[in-house]
C-alpha cells in the first residue's frame, strides 16, 4: 500500500515532540493512570474490561456513551480464541451491535478500540488510531492528509512509516509525535489542513499559546524547516 514516506519524518521533529509531550502533565498522568490499570486488572472479566472501557473513554473522551454495552461486546470478542490477532482485532472490538426498539444498529468505535487495545492487550502491536493521528500518517507517507483509513490500513501504514525511519523509536513514540504535530499542524491551518482549527486538545493549545523560548523552538522544530521562515 505504501513505499517510500512522500515527507520523511526527521529525528529532530521527533525528539522535540517527545521533548514537548515532557511539558504535558496531563497527557502523562492519563498514561500512567492507564497502564497502572492494566497491571491491576489484566483479565479480562467483565467488571475489569467494564473499568477499563470507563477509563478510556472518561479520560481520552472517545464519545463511547453505552459503556456497559460495549464492555460485554469486548468480553465476547476477547473471550473467543478463533478471533484473528491484530489489526483485525481492533476492528473486531470497534463494532458494537445494539438493540433500540425494533431497530438493530452497529457502530464503529474504531478510536476506542485502538486505545483500548493499545493500554490493555499491548501498546507495541496496537498504534493509536485518531483523526489527528490518521492525517498526520497520510501526510507523511503520501504528501497529502486523508480520512477514513480501516484499522488495518492505518497499522500498514503505521509500521511503514516506523520502518523507514533511520533512527529507532517505540510505537508510542510514534503515537506521540503523531498525535502532537497533527495538533499543532491544524492549529496553526498548516497541510494536511487547510486552515487554522481552534478545537483542538486545550491542554497542547496553552502550549503552543506559550511565550517561552524553549517552547517556541520546540514547536517549530517539530514542523520541520519546510514550514519555517
Amino acid at each position: 500500500m505504501f513505499k517510500k514516506p512522500a515527507v520523511p519524518l526527521q529525528r529532530r521533529e521527533m525528539e522535540a515532540a517527545l521533548q514537548l509531550y515532557q511539558k504535558c502533565k496531563g497527557w502523562q498522568a492519563t498514561d500512567e493512570a492507564l497502564d497502572s490499570l492494566a497491571r491491576s486488572f489484566p483479565d479480562f472479566d467483565f467488571k475489569s474490561t467494564l473499568l477499563k472501557a470507563a477509563a478510556v473513554n472518561a479520560l481520552y473522551g472517545t464519545q463511547v456513551y453505552a459503556v456497559a454495552e460495549v464492555a460485554e461486546h469486548l468480553c465476547s470478542v476477547l473471550g473467543n480464541t478463533t478471533v484473528p490477532a491484530a489489526p483485525a482485532l481492533v476492528e473486531e472490538l470497534a463494532k458494537v451491535k445494539f438493540v433500540r426498539g425494533s431497530k438493530h444498529i452497529t457502530w464503529a468505535f474504531r478510536s476506542f478500540a485502538s486505545k483500548f487495545a493499545h493500554f490493555f492487550i499491548d501498546p507495541d502491536q496496537f498504534p493509536i488510531y485518531d483523526s489527528y493521528a490518521v492525517k498526520m500518517l497520510t501526510y507523511h507517507l503520501n504528501g497529502k492528509g486523508r480520512e477514513g483509513l480501516s484499522y488495518e490500513q492505518f497499522a500498514a501504514g503505521f509500521s511503514a512509516l516506523k520502518d523507514a525511519l533511520d533512527f529507532p523509536v517505540t510505537t508510542r513514540e510514534l503515537d506521540r509525535y503523531l498525535w502532537l504535530a497533527g495538533q499543532l499542524r491544524a492549529w496553526k491551518g498548516l497541510l494536511p489542513w487547510r486552515r487554522p482549527y481552534t478545537g483542538i486538545n486545550s491542554e497542547l493549545q496553552r502550549l503552543f499559546e506559550s511565550p517561552a523560548g524553549e517552547v517556541q523552538e520546540l514547536t517549530r522544530a517539530v514542523l520541520g524547516k519546510g514550514e519555517n521562515p
